[in-house]
C-alpha cells in the first residue's frame, strides 16, 4: 500500500518556532534511539538469563528494562506534545497531526536530513527491539512449561504410595 501524500502545511509559524523546535524534536528522537539501543541491550541480557536460568540476572534486567521503558514513555509524551503544538501552529485541526516530511519540509536542511535520518534508524532499532522481545516471550513461555513438567513429574513421584511412608 502506498502512503498518501500529506497536505501541505498551511501558514507555519516564525522560522524563529521551527528553528527552535525542528532541532528539539531531532533530540527528541536521538534520546529514543539512545532508549530503544539501551532496551535492546537489556532484552539480550534478559534472554541470556532465561537461558542459564540465572534468575538474579533476569530480576536485574526486568528492573532496567522497566526503568528503560518508563524513561522512553515519557520522552514519548513529550514528542507527541511537541508535534501537536507544531501542528496547531500549522493550522491543522484538533486531533490532526504533522507528518515526518511536513514537518522536516518546513526546517533548515540539516535539520530535515537529521529528522529524516534519526527517525528512520529508530524504527528500525523499534523493529529490532520488538523482534527480541517477541524471542525472549516465546523463550519464556517454553521455560515456563519445562519447569510445569519438571514439577508435575516431581509432585507425582512423591505422591505414589510408598515414598515418604513409615517403615
Amino acid at each position: 500500500m502506498k502512503p498518501q501524500a500529506e497536505a501541505p502545511v498551511d501558514s507555519i509559524a516564525t522560522d524563529v518556532t521551527w528553528k527552535r523546535e525542528g532541532p528539539a524534536l531531532v533530540r527528541m528522537l536521538e534520546a529514543q534511539l539512545e532508549g530503544h539501543r539501551r532496551l535492546r541491550a537489556c532484552l539480550e541480557r534478559e534472554h541470556d538469563a532465561i537461558r542459564t536460568a540465572n534468575i538474579d540476572d533476569l530480576g536485574a534486567a526486568c528492573r532496567e528494562t522497566q526503568e528503560i521503558t518508563g524513561v522512553l514513555s515519557d520522552v514519548e509524551q513529550q514528542r507527541l506534545a511537541l508535534v501537536h503544538a507544531m501542528s496547531r501552529r500549522a493550522g491543522r485541526p484538533e486531533g490532526e497531526t504533522l507528518g515526518l516530511e511536513a514537518i522536516a519540509s518546513e526546517c533548515e536542511p540539516t535539520v530535515a536530513e537529521a529528522l529524516r535520518e534519526t527517525a528512520k534508524v529508530l524504527r528500525e532499532e523499534v523493529q529490532a527491539a520488538r523482534k527480541e522481545s517477541s524471542v525472549i516471550a516465546t523463550t519464556a513461555s517454553a521455560l515456563s512449561r519445562h519447569m510445569a513438567g519438571i514439577m508435575q513429574t516431581v509432585h507425582g513421584a512423591l505422591s505414589r504410595v510408598g515414598v515418604y511412608e513409615r517403615k
